[in-house]
């Protein structure tokens, strides 16, 4: 991991730092880049104003690796409080959640009762959309239980979606699974600190892992299951990949679609919905918004400058 990054980590681990920099009015415009809002209704102002520009949402509570039972509770409110919004606006009811949001720190058997409400809050509000609970993937110790859970809502024929990791060894096998089930799966690269044993490590090879997985989710066969690939990527070279082997392979443009993160990548998020490219952007909300934005800056040292354009009033 680059200096830079362990730079960022440290900073958004800090509770002091993320105290002050959250009760900072010099901030607001700094957090809006990367998070929908401070709260629900927030973030749905901000999915609508999505829509206008041919972007859809895919939202999810701001928090991670929960053990308090409110804290659960609440991430849980405040995502079926979402869900119904969604519907109400005509919007895809679409979120997405981390397991250990909802009681994996605490039990599987606790998570798997939260998801599954969560599920049956989708479904009840669902209306022509892209309607699903998408399952996030974190780290590879929790790989296998979250697929377990992902398989658990289908065997209730409830809307949901996983997240795989294309680093991961075990991933093709894993995938073979998921279009036999003609599931609706979103393919990342990995961005966990995996061993070698686990996963690929070097840039070269992570890609190639990518590829191969791009090929897995857009052949007929896949295509035939009713696979809905999602392609998790801001790296173009990915996408253009996609977009030429779903049109060798017969696939339409609504068959599939690209996933970003919110500021990232804005104008090449515009060139590509213009194009006719299905696109989602992952749309963060809550008010513990400062350890994700500068997660974000690690990952892009060009985004520090629009931190101190927002501290200074500055635009983008």
């Amino acid at each position: 991991m680059l200096l830079w990054q362990k730079m960022m980590i440290g900073l958004a681990r800090s509770e002091s730092v993320t105290r002050r920099m959250q009760e900072s009015r010099f901030m607001d415009r700094f957090a809006r880049r990367f998070v929908g809002g401070r709260d629900g209704a927030e973030g749905l102002e901000r999915a609508q104003s999505l829509r206008e520009q041919k972007l859809s949402a895919s939202l999810f509570y701001l928090g991670e690796y929960v053990a308090d039972p409110r804290e659960i509770e609440a991430t849980r409110l405040a995502l079926a409080g979402v869900a119904r919004g969604l519907g109400r606006s005509g919007l895809d009811v679409h979120l997405s959640v981390d397991p250990t949001q909802l009681g994996a720190m605490i039990s599987w058997e606790a998570c798997r009762e939260n998801v599954t409400a969560l599920a049956r809050e989708v479904a009840e509000h669902a209306g022509a959309g892209r309607d699903v609970l998408m399952l996030d993937m974190e780290d590879s110790s929790v790989t296998q239980p979250t697929l377990d859970l992902y398989h658990h809502l289908r065997g209730e024929n409830l809307p949901a979606a996983v997240t795989v990791q294309a680093y991961l060894h075990r991933t093709p096998g894993d995938l073979a699974r998921l279009v036999a089930d003609g599931a609706m799966v979103r393919l990342v690269k990995g961005a966990f600190a995996e061993s070698g044993k686990k996963a690929a490590t070097g840039r070269r090879d992570r890609d190639e892992a990518y590829r191969k997985a791009v090929v897995t989710l857009l052949s007929p066969e896949a295509r035939e299951r009713g696979v809905y690939p999602v392609f998790g990527t801001h790296d173009h070279n990915m996408v253009a990949f996609a977009e030429h082997v779903a049109a060798t392979n017969g696939w339409q443009r609504d068959q599939w679609e690209v996933e970003m993160l919110l500021g990232v990548r804005t104008a090449y998020q515009r060139e590509l919905a213009e194009r006719g490219v299905s696109m989602r952007l992952y749309l963060p909300f809550g008010r513990d918004w400062w350890p994700y934005s500068i997660r974000r800056v690690g990952e892009n040292p060009k985004n520090l400058g629009f931190v101190f354009r927002s501290m200074i009033g500055g635009g983008e």
